[in-house]
């Protein structure tokens, strides 16, 4: 009875340009990641742009985590300090059929590449899913490029890529029936940060399920088939992405600076700055569950026709 009132609850979500899956995996930080990162995902990077309803990805590093929330040992540049670091693997998709069709066709790639880590790896993958309830994130371009758009007239969907930007990730996991406020006060905060100096711009997620496949597991039985012949045999989900959905609902909020120096000087304007805090307090603190989990990560490397498409940008 329990599954059928949380796939009502998943077929009730609205409709979104796109959805994104973020495969996440706690590593242990390795001065030679970037080099085996890259290796190790270069023919996954490759199959995956083939596969249909591919559109963008962002793979993301941590770099620390936000010093909110009485975390006084926490720091926003904790890269040589922590033993292990998350990455999140995001890709975006047009739909979440798309996203488990990739999973269904190249999962051997997917295991290899996850093989090839496993000297580093503490925990995951694991591989929520999520749709796109507002985005706000421009397509950074170069300071030539932004010339000539705005000789043109037209850089309202770009910004100047700084090379140095960061991330804020902030989970949120939020009261039974609270969702529609916490999303409108949340919109309406970020709306109001971007008004500091050096935010590029946000997005806000909110989690619609797991995908079993992306998690590293399927069934016994297409492992076992598998082992015997791979050559046509394929690994089975054990689960609909819809039956993790998550109850509280989960909400990852995205705020992108131009640097390091911006964000940790000017994220905290969420709890501090009167105007803000009057409405993230009472309409997204308050209706959190716990004092939400934030940490800082950059990109090392992306793909961005995923902000074209929210953006509306013609190729």
């Amino acid at each position: 009875m329990k599954s059928d009132i949380v796939k009502k609850l998943y077929d009730a979500e609205p409709d979104s340009p796109l959805y994104v899956a973020i495969n996440r995996v706690l590593v242990k930080n390795d001065p030679n990641l970037m080099s085996m990162m890259k290796q190790a995902s270069s023919k996954m990077c490759l199959t995956t742009a083939l596969t249909p309803g591919f559109k963008g990805f962002d793979l993301m590093k941590q770099l620390g985590a936000c010093p909110m929330g009485m975390r006084w040992g926490a720091s926003t540049d904790m890269g040589t300090g922590l033993s292990h670091i998350w990455i999140d693997q995001m890709t975006y998709w047009d739909s979440v059929e798309a996203h488990e069709l990739f999973h269904e066709t190249f999962e051997d790639v997917v295991v290899d590449t996850c093989a090839r880590c496993g000297e580093v790896l503490l925990e995951g993958p694991e591989e929520p899913v999520f749709r796109i309830v507002h985005s706000s994130l421009p397509k950074l371009v170069s300071s030539n490029q932004w010339l000539k758009k705005s000789t043109a007239g037209d850089t309202s969907s770009y910004a100047i890529d700084s090379g140095e930007t960061v991330t804020v990730m902030a989970t949120h996991r939020i009261r039974p029936g609270k969702e529609q406020e916490f999303e409108e006060g949340e919109i309406e905060t970020m709306n109001l940060l971007m008004e500091s100096p050096g935010m590029v711009g946000f997005q806000i997620l909110k989690r619609i399920g797991l995908s079993t496949l992306g998690s590293g597991h399927a069934t016994v039985e297409s492992m076992l088939e598998d082992l015997k012949d791979s050559s046509g045999s394929k690994l089975k989900r054990t689960a609909e992405v819809w039956e993790g959905y998550a109850i509280p609902a989960e909400y990852l909020v995205m705020v992108e600076w131009e640097s390091l120096r911006y964000a940790q000087g000017n994220m905290p304007h969420v709890n501090v700055k009167p105007e803000l805090l009057h409405v993230h307090g009472k309409k997204v603190l308050d209706n959190c569950l716990h004092m939400p989990n934030v940490r800082i990560s950059d990109s090392m490397f992306r793909e961005q026709t995923n902000r074209e498409i929210l953006n509306g940008i013609k190729s």
